[in-house]
């Protein structure tokens, strides 16, 4: 995870309408923070023999691979960013394992989520949440509910936390970003309870409790180091999925730390829940400790 903004934005660039708007939000951000924007296709080989004996042409994958780079390219220079500022590339090999090395050298990595057709099918589908589990910097992962050209407009970053230490760079990250953004920032918590347990109300104010005991210690420290970030802190007696689904609504970028675990395992269920309904750009912050253990 870094702030640098010598380090470029790095794009996964797709040929999709999921993957253009990855583009949008890429190019406002690195805008946002006078950073270069590099945009990467990368065409798997694997996929070069296909199923049922089919042989595909290298050659027209790349062509097919141009064509996304340019449109994505064309794209990023409507929105205004600097020609100069802008980079790209067809690499050929495995997408996942292509912008996880790229991603050494990047603050953020910008991914569409879904994948529906065409060049799709060979460049996100489970990339974008195994690269989660693998990247070196923070994942934004750009839905169909996402609408670029108002990314920003809320003024607020929010940050979904647990009792976790996978929540502590997630919690710098979105300090970090609301500081880049001149943002307010919004820190939730939520549990579920059952309702008819007698002792709800104890069981409630034992969370809370527990919540600002984990809580304080970091914000107390990020509050010092970024003093200019206005923060709200909000414990809420709710299943995680729909409060922090729900939130997304009024955020312009959700915040969520994940741990790095098995190769091929992306984000757990509550991750993937938020996800798959957010209205908002969703980021993925991996323990630093686990990219270390991967170098």
């Amino acid at each position: 995870m870094s702030g640098d903004g010598s380090l470029p934005v790095l794009v996964g660039v797709d040929g999709s309408e999921d993957g253009l708007r990855a583009v949008a939000y890429g190019a406002r951000m690195a805008m946002a923070v006078g950073a270069d924007l590099q945009l990467v296709h990368a065409v798997d080989d694997a996929v070069l023999a296909g199923a049922w004996g089919i042989v595909y042409d290298p050659v027209l994958l790349q062509e097919s691979g141009k064509e996304a780079i340019d449109e994505a390219r064309a794209h990023a220079l409507k929105i205004g960013i600097d020609p100069d500022r802008v980079s790209t590339s067809i690499e050929m090999g495995n997408p996942q394992a292509v912008l996880t090395k790229l991603s050494e050298r990047a603050q953020a990595l910008v991914v569409g989520r879904r994948a529906l057709s065409g060049l799709e099918r060979l460049f996100v589908g489970s990339t974008s949440f195994g690269l989660a589990n693998t990247s070196y910097c923070p994942v934004i992962m750009v839905s169909a509910a996402t609408h670029p050209a108002h990314t920003g407009d809320k003024g607020l970053i929010g940050v979904g936390v647990d009792f976790n230490e996978r929540s502590i760079p997630a919690l710098e990250y979105g300090f970090q970003t609301a500081k880049q953004r001149s943002s307010r920032l919004l820190v939730v918590h939520a549990f579920e309870l059952q309702s008819n347990r007698p002792d709800r109300a104890a069981r409630e104010k034992a969370v809370h409790e527990a919540a600002e005991k984990f809580l304080q210690p970091h914000l107390e420290e990020l509050r010092a180091k970024y003093p200019e970030v206005e923060v709200q802190v909000e414990i809420v007696p709710n299943h995680p999925v729909p409060e922090l689904t729900a939130r997304t609504s009024t955020v312009d970028l959700l915040v969520l730390g994940v741990h790095g675990g098995l190769p091929g395992f992306g984000p757990g269920g509550t991750v993937r829940a938020v996800m798959a309904h957010s209205d908002s750009p969703v980021a993925l912050v991996r323990l630093k400790k686990h990219h270390e253990g991967d170098r």
